[in-house]
């Protein structure tokens, strides 16, 4: 039986064995307990050598590439005048400031692991009731794939769901800069625009159920096509070296897939009424999540844009699912707890079979430049 590396198991099991005691301990978690765990998560990931989808590819960039690039182009860019700069230039600019302390590429990676997971881990500890279990949910396969492979898309991601805050102060110009941001960290994240308005449409479970329902009926018409033009400039494969492997797992989990947005769909309409007399502006980050399942089922057909585009949605997920579970009553919320801690359970040997190998997160493979030349 295959296994991910042992700095990854012992994150998974930790988080496991502790969202049960944050679920039937009905005690609030300590901030210092996130910190620590922001920490580890940090340092096997900022530290890691040849891991993960992408790395030789924009370790080329950092030492190579990047550094030739002047700040007018990045000016230019950052302003959409006129500009040969193919990769987003924030992102870029991030590598220059980091490429001034002369240090190696691993310096980049954690400053990257840093923007993303603290960001992360601060949007759970804020906005969920359960942020050890939101971590849990989050961990696999999102951690991995776009923490520790495509860097650009999770920096993008990570501003994404911090503007979550502006979208609950109503705070249109502060949102939009987020939006900018994320946008100069990766393009994709443009798609996230509408999040601050769709917040606030007035949602029921009847309307959710329909809303749904009329996108899983749409799924097959490939109806994403008549904005082909627009969704092919967020194309994410544009630098990717690791980027084929990590569409192959993702079209072979396709009904993976479905079934966990289908579960996610059953709870958002059949615990609504809970979670909103409970959870303060839940009916925003709902709303929000209800908008990545009709975009996932909408957009099906492509495992790239069923996936990698609406993942800033989508990334609301824990969040959402652990506040559901904690306003419901003690048996049905320790069944939910317990099935999603099975499915996680499930999805880590899944992972491992079809990316552990492939991403080189297995005993194997993994390194870290802390004890690489030990």
């Amino acid at each position: 039986m295959a296994f991910l590396h042992p700095v990854f198991t012992i994150l998974f099991v930790f988080l496991v064995v502790y969202s049960f005691y944050e679920v039937y301990g009905n005690k609030s978690t300590p901030k210092f307990l996130i910190w620590l765990l922001g920490i580890y998560m940090i340092i096997i990931v900022g530290f890691r050598h040849y891991v993960g989808a992408d790395y030789p590819v924009y370790m080329g960039m950092y030492n190579e590439y990047f550094p030739t690039i002047n700040y007018s182009q990045l000016v230019d860019k950052m302003f959409f005048r006129g500009s040969n700069l193919d990769i987003e230039w924030l992102y870029v600019f991030l590598n220059k400031i980091v490429y001034i302390t002369r240090g190696p590429f691993y310096f980049f990676t954690l400053v990257s692991a840093i923007i993303t997971l603290g960001g992360k881990l601060i949007f759970f500890s804020k906005n969920s009731k359960y942020p050890v279990f939101a971590i849990l949910l989050f961990l696999i396969p999102a951690y991995f794939i776009a923490d520790s492979g495509h860097m650009r898309q999770a920096l993008g991601m990570t501003v994404c769901v911090l503007s979550f805050k502006f979208i609950k102060e109503r705070k249109v110009w502060w949102y939009l800069l987020c939006i900018y941001l994320a946008f100069g960290f990766h393009k994709s994240a443009i798609i996230f625009l509408p999040a601050y308005w769709l917040a606030v449409i007035p949602m029921n479970s009847s309307r959710m159920f329909y809303s749904i329902l009329i996108c899983i009926i749409l799924s097959p018409f490939q109806v994403y096509n008549l904005f082909s033009t627009f969704l092919n400039t967020l194309n994410v494969q544009d630098v990717s070296n690791g980027f084929n492997g990590y569409v192959n797992y993702e079209a072979k989990s396709s009904s993976f897939m479905d079934g966990l947005i289908l579960m996610y769909s059953f709870i958002l309409i059949n615990y609504d009424k809970k979670a909103c007399e409970k959870i303060y502006y839940y009916e925003y980050m709902r709303n929000i999540l209800v908008f990545g399942v009709c975009l996932y089922f909408i957009m099906r057909s492509n495992p790239v844009f069923s996936t990698r585009l609406v993942g800033p949605y989508l990334g609301f997920a824990p969040l959402v699912i652990t506040n559901v579970i904690f306003s419901i009553n003690a048996n049905v919320k320790r069944m939910l707890h317990l099935f999603f801690v099975s499915f996680m359970i499930f999805y880590y040997f899944v992972f491992v079979k079809y990316q552990g190998n492939a991403g080189r997160f297995t005993p194997e493979k993994y390194q870290n430049i802390l004890w690489l030349n030990q």
